[in-house]
């Protein structure tokens, strides 16, 4: 007991379909303590050597399906767990349905079922037991259909009172609609009747307008010579101004000109180079007495520093008692040498500032002489420059009154041109007088008839605007009444085929469930009959299935609950239903392959060593290619071919 036999079977659980909340979580997978384990499950299926590898990883607060791989003839496949499913389910011929779903139904109930839940299925309430089989069948589809039946019924009657609103208003539509058709041709018969007298005023129009363009070339050809007219007009008074200033200017230049030849007579032009030569002398011999005045005063600078140091030794040879160099006693006969010395140089000194400040003084003097000489000689110079001025005003002067003459001559020929041409184009401007009388009487009468044109257009533009908007609308009602109209025909189609689905079609699946079920029910009542029979050789207990494939168990003629049978008749009853189950499932599943093969966990528990041999027959009739069985049960050697014998070696489980 406890060795893992079971673990063994719900690892290859595991490794078809992965790890499953609620039926195969996989926390009770993995072993305790362990960070990560893996199951590795070699198969053939219909000559396919195939080979399922998963894995579980223990992480914070989880145990996560890891990705692993499906090997089939030699060719990998890796993917994650769902994807692994998937394929398994496909190379198992399994529903594609089923790989979504958290249940393995087929599996469970024709492979294998784990020990505790062999006999589950006996106890559960008959709803749940008929859903289940529904399921494993596939007969739970007629059920779904029925519902999906009752849904679709549902939403056709919401479809029809929804036609049935929408269309209330037909009627009144279409009769709308033939009304606006009636207002289209009244509109077009009234416009019609307009289109006439629109064309008769516009013809008239349109001979007024050739009229007035006849005369407005009259007229173009009046309005420019009354602008070229303007023009010279305006010209000649420009040029009559022009003269009129002309003849101020020029008396104004002779009175100019006769002051200036009376200010210039007997007064002559010196020779201006003579004066600028001598400016030229004076300003060099400034410039070098200034250069001596300065060399001067910087002789006295230097001479005065040279006395304060005659000053300044003289006081510290007085003072001076040791000398800091050889740090010998000064005596008195060097300070008197010393003092004599300085006394005969600062005489010498005073006499030389008193020569330089004799030779600041002369240059001074002689600097300002000069600089008055040159002031005289810069006098003269602008005196011959203002002269010589005077002569070039009266030059231009007289070059300027020679000019505005010879522009007065000029002037008064235009003007005389100008006034000529004035005559000429008033005579023309005569000839044209008629035109613009005939012009404004023309453009008269075609002022009174554009109202008129304006006035039928406007009128036939609101009875076309009307007709437009009445289009729209009609064109919008027209699309409502069609699909009002479709809506009928739509709501005469949802009405037959809600009839359809109510009366036949839901009747139909629930016969073919009935149908389905009844086939079913027969099949497996009579196997589930047959092997209790066979397990039990006790004709004091009969057992079979009611409609809703609960046991019935009759004991000596009456009814008892399967819960007041022994531990063997128990067993015995979930074994045979087991096999029932798994044996009617494989018939009616058509194309699942794994029809072949049955795994059986603890299946004899309480059975006497009759009932042993008893199973062996069963087995035979069930005609597998191969049985796996988890028993304690050492008579179970006797009629298998292969024995493996499992036990726990250090909390392992290990083959032996």
């Amino acid at each position: 007991m406890g060795a893992g036999k079971s673990t063994i079977l719900l690892a290859i659980e595991f490794a078809i379909f992965g790890a499953k909340k609620g039926e195969l979580p996989a926390y009770t997978l993995l072993r305790h303590g362990k960070k990560e384990g893996s199951v590795e499950l070699k198969m053939s299926v219909e000559g396919k050597d195939i080979i399922i590898k998963r894995s579980l990883k223990r992480g914070n607060d989880d145990i996560k399906q890891e990705s692993g791989y499906v090997v089939v003839n030699g060719l990998k496949k890796e993917g994650t767990s769902e994807e692994l499913r998937a394929i398994v389910l496909e190379l198992l011929g399994y529903p594609k349905d089923l790989i979504k779903k958290g249940k393995d139904l087929i599996y469970r109930y024709t492979v294998y079922t784990p020990q505790e839940e062999m006999k589950q299925i006996l106890y559960e309430g008959k709803d749940t037991r008929l859903d289940t089989l529904r399921k494993v069948f596939n007969i739970d589809k007629y059920k779904r259909i029925k519902d999906n039946s009752k849904m679709i019924i549902a939403s056709l009657r919401e479809r029809k009172r929804h036609l049935e609103g929408f269309i209330l208003d037909i009627e009144y539509k279409k009769r709308d609609l033939e009304e606006k058709k009636n207002e289209i041709s009244g509109i077009d018969k009234k416009i019609s009747e307009m289109l006439p007298k629109i064309e008769d005023v516009k013809s008239i129009i349109s001979q007024k307008r050739k009229k007035i363009d006849g005369i407005e070339g009259d007229i173009r050809e009046l309005n420019l010579l009354r602008r070229e007219l303007s023009t010279a007009e305006a010209n000649m008074g420009r040029r009559i101004e022009e003269n009129n200033r002309l003849n101020e200017d020029i008396r104004r230049l002779e009175s100019q000109i006769a002051g200036l030849q009376k200010e210039l007579e007997n007064k002559k032009l010196e020779n201006a180079d003579e004066i600028a030569g001598k400016i030229e002398g004076k300003e060099k011999e400034i410039n070098e007495t200034e250069a001596n005045y300065k060399s001067a005063i910087r002789k006295i600078k230097e001479l005065e520093v040279k006395i304060e140091a005659c000053t300044e030794t003289t006081r510290k040879i007085r003072e001076l008692d040791v000398c800091p160099v050889c740090e010998q006693k000064v005596d008195e006969q060097h300070k008197h040498d010393v003092n004599s010395r300085e006394e005969k140089k600062y005489d010498e000194l005073l006499a030389q500032i008193g020569d330089f400040k004799d030779r600041e003084s002369k240059y001074e003097k002689i600097r300002l002489e000069l600089r008055k000489e040159l002031d005289s000689l810069a006098r003269q110079q602008n005196n011959l420059n203002f002269l010589r001025l005077k002569f070039q005003n009266l030059e231009d002067k007289r070059n300027e009154k020679e000019e505005k003459s010879a522009l007065k001559e000029k002037i008064k020929k235009e003007i005389g041109s100008l006034n000529s041409a004035k005559i000429e184009m008033n005579s023309k401007i005569a000839n044209y007088s008629e035109a613009e009388e005939k012009y404004k009487a023309a453009k008269k009468e075609l002022d009174e008839l554009l109202p008129q044109e304006r006035f039928l257009e406007l009128e036939k533009r609101k009875y076309e605007t009307e007709k437009e908007s009445i289009k729209r609308f009609i064109l919008s009602l027209d699309k409502e009444v069609n699909e009002k109209q479709k809506a009928k025909e739509s709501l005469s189609h949802i009405l037959q085929l809600g009839n359809w689905i109510d009366e036949l079609f839901v009747n139909l699946m629930s016969t073919m469930e009935k149908h389905v079920m009844v086939n079913i029910h027969s099949q497996f009542n009579e196997l589930f009959r047959n092997w209790f029979d066979i397990l039990m050789e006790d004709e004091s207990i009969n057992v079979r299935v009611d409609e809703e494939f609960t046991p019935v168990i009759e004991q000596d003629g009456y009814e008892t609950y399967i819960e007041n049978l022994s531990g063997g008749e128990k067993t015995s009853v979930a074994l045979s239903y087991r096999l029932a189950l798994n044996k009617v499932i494989n018939d009616i599943v058509a194309d699942i392959k794994t029809k072949d093969i049955i795994m059986l966990d603890e299946p004899t528990d309480g059975f006497s060593a009759e009932q042993l041999d008893k199973v062996r027959d069963v087995l035979n009739q069930l005609g597998m290619k191969q049985i796996i069985i988890v028993s304690h049960e050492s008579k179970i050697e006797s009629f298998v071919e292969n024995v493996i014998r499992v036990e726990k070696q250090d909390s392992v489980s290990v083959v032996i």
